[in-house]
C-alpha cells in the first residue's frame, strides 16, 4: 500500500510538472546552455561571441518601462530556425519581437528560450523586454535581486537540429568507465528528414578517446534521441581533487552539408548520497558548505577557492553559467537553490499565510525547482539542489520535491522545512 501511495504521489507530481512547464507555442522547454557554431574552429573557440549563428544584444535603451534592443536577420537565415535566449532578468517580464508578444516569464531567474522564427523578418528586428516588478511575485522572492540587465542573444539553428545533449557515467571494473551519451534531435519541417551526427570525444584536444557517426530519420516535426557509448579510463573522472574535463565535438550533417558544430566540455563523475554522505566516484566526500550569494563574481569564487573552500551552496536566486563553469574548471562542489524565499510572508500555513502551503502557487513552485535542474544538469560541479530558503513548508514544496525527484538522481534538500519528508537528508537520520 505504501509503494502504491508513493507511485500515485509521483504520478501527480509529474502531471503537475508537465502543467507547470507547459509553454506557449513559442517558448521552448528548458535546457542547459547549448550554442551552435558555423565551423569546427569557431566551436573550439567557444563562448557567447558573435558569429554567423549567434548575435548578442548588448545595447539596450530604456523606453516606457521596457528594455529595447535590436538584432539583424541575414538572408542566410531564411531556411533556419531563430531563437531568442534570455539568461536571467531579475524580475518577471514579457518579450515582444517587432511589436508582437512572443513569450513571458514570471520567473526571471532562469534562462528562457523562445522560438521567434515566425515573428522575425529580414534586416533589422526590434526586441522589447517589458519588465513587471509584480508585488505578488515578490512575496516568494525575499532576496536581493539586483538590476535587471540580462544577457540576451539570438541563436540560429537548422530546421533539423540538435535540441539537447546529456550523458551518464557508469563506473565499471578494472579501471574502465562507461559513458552513455544522448543527443536529442528535432525536425522542424513538414516533411521527413535525415541527419548524420559525427561525434568525437577528446582528452586535452589531442587524445581521441572515441568517435564515429550515427544516422537518424525524423518524420514531420519528429523528435528522436541518438545514443552512443564510449569506454574511458577512470583516470579521467572529475572530482574536486582532479577536475579533469574531456571535450565532445559534434557535427550535424544534413543532405551532405555540415550545418552546425558543437564543442563543449564533458566532465564525468558518478554521484550518490547514502547515510548522510556524498560519494563522488565511489569515494566519500564530506561537504562543508559555504553559503554564497548567486550574485558573486568569478573573482569572488577565485578568492574562495584560494582560501580552501571546495563546496558552496548558492542561496536563492539566479546562478549564472559563468559561475558554474568556474566551479567545473576548478573543482568546487555546488548546491543550487531554486529562486524561492517566501520569508516575508511569515511561517503560518493558514489561509493568507505563507504561499508554500497555498495550492494556487503550486505550478510556480514546481516550475522554479524543475527549471533550476534542467538548466544546470550538465555541470558536474552541481551535486545537490535545495528547494528554497526560509519558506516554511506545505503542498507547493511537497510537490516541488516530488517533481524534482522524478527528473534527477541528484539529492534534493530543504533545511528550513521542519524536518519533514521532502528533503533527502531526512531519510538518512
Amino acid at each position: 500500500m505504501k509503494s502504491l501511495i508513493q507511485y500515485i504521489l509521483i504520478a501527480l507530481a509529474l502531471l503537475c510538472c508537465n502543467i507547470a512547464s507547459a509553454q506557449s507555442d513559442n517558448v521552448e522547454n528548458y535546457r542547459t546552455r547549448l550554442l551552435p557554431y558555423p565551423t569546427a574552429t569557431a566551436a573550439q573557440q567557444g563562448g557567447v561571441t558573435p558569429n554567423r549563428y549567434l548575435q548578442v544584444i548588448d545595447e539596450w535603451q530604456e523606453m516606457d518601462g521596457a528594455l529595447q534592443g535590436e538584432f539583424t536577420f541575414p538572408f542566410s537565415w531564411l531556411e533556419r530556425q531563430v531563437f531568442l535566449r534570455v539568461e536571467g532578468c531579475a524580475m518577471p517580464y514579457e518579450v515582444f519581437v517587432n511589436g508582437k508578444r512572443v513569450g513571458e516569464a514570471t520567473n526571471g531567474f532562469v534562462p528562457l528560450e523562445i522560438n521567434i522564427t515566425k515573428q522575425s523578418r529580414e534586416d533589422k528586428n526590434r526586441v522589447s523586454l517589458c519588465l513587471n516588478d509584480d508585488a505578488k511575485i515578490r512575496i516568494i522572492e525575499s532576496f536581493e535581486r539586483g538590476v535587471p540587465r540580462p544577457t540576451v542573444y539570438i541563436i540560429s539553428q537548422p530546421r533539423v537540429r540538435v535540441r539537447d545533449v546529456s550523458w551518464r557515467t557508469n563506473i565499471g571494473k578494472n579501471g574502465v568507465v562507461n559513458v552513455d551519451f544522448n543527443v536529442l534531435m528535432r525536425n522542424e519541417t513538414l516533411g521527413a528528414k535525415k541527419s548524420r551526427i559525427y561525434y568525437d570525444l577528446f582528452l586535452n584536444d589531442t587524445i581521441r578517446l572515441s568517435g564515429g557517426h550515427l544516422d537518424v530519420a525524423l518524420g514531420m516535426y519528429g523528435v528522436d534521441t541518438m545514443r552512443f557509448g564510449a569506454p574511458v579510463p577512470d583516470s579521467v573522472l572529475w572530482s574536486a581533487e582532479h577536475p579533469t574535463r574531456l571535450y565532445l565535438r559534434l557535427k550535424n550533417r544534413i543532405e551532405g552539408r555540415d550545418v552546425e558544430f558543437y564543442d563543449f566540455p564533458v566532465a564525468l563523475r558518478a554521484l550518490r548520497y547514502e547515510g548522510g554522505a556524498f560519494y563522488v566516484n565511489d569515494n566519500r566526500y564530506d561537504m562543508l558548505w559555504r553559503e554564497v550569494s548567486p550574485r558573486a563574481t568569478t573573482a569572488d569564487m577565485a578568492d574562495l577557492y584560494a582560501s580552501g573552500v571546495r563546496a558552496v551552496r548558492f542561496t536563492a536566486g539566479y546562478v549564472r553559467d559563468e559561475l558554474l563553469e568556474f566551479c567545473d574548471a576548478n573543482g568546487i562542489y555546488v548546491a543550487v537553490t531554486a529562486p524561492i524565499n517566501s520569508s516575508s510572508a511569515g511561517m503560518s500555513r493558514k489561509r493568507n499565510g505563507n504561499p508554500s502551503n497555498n495550492p494556487a502557487w503550486r505550478a510556480e513552485y514546481v516550475q522554479r525547482v524543475t527549471s533550476a535542474i534542467y538548466t544546470t544538469k550538465r555541470h558536474p560541479c552541481v551535486v545537490a539542489y535545495y528547494l528554497a530558503d526560509d519558506s516554511a513548508n506545505g503542498i507547493c514544496l511537497y510537490e516541488a520535491y516530488l517533481a524534482a525527484k522524478a527528473i534527477t538522481g541528484i539529492p534534493v534538500f530543504y533545511e528550513d522545512g521542519g524536518n519533514e519528508w521532502n528533503s533527502d537528508d531526512v531519510y538518512t537520520r
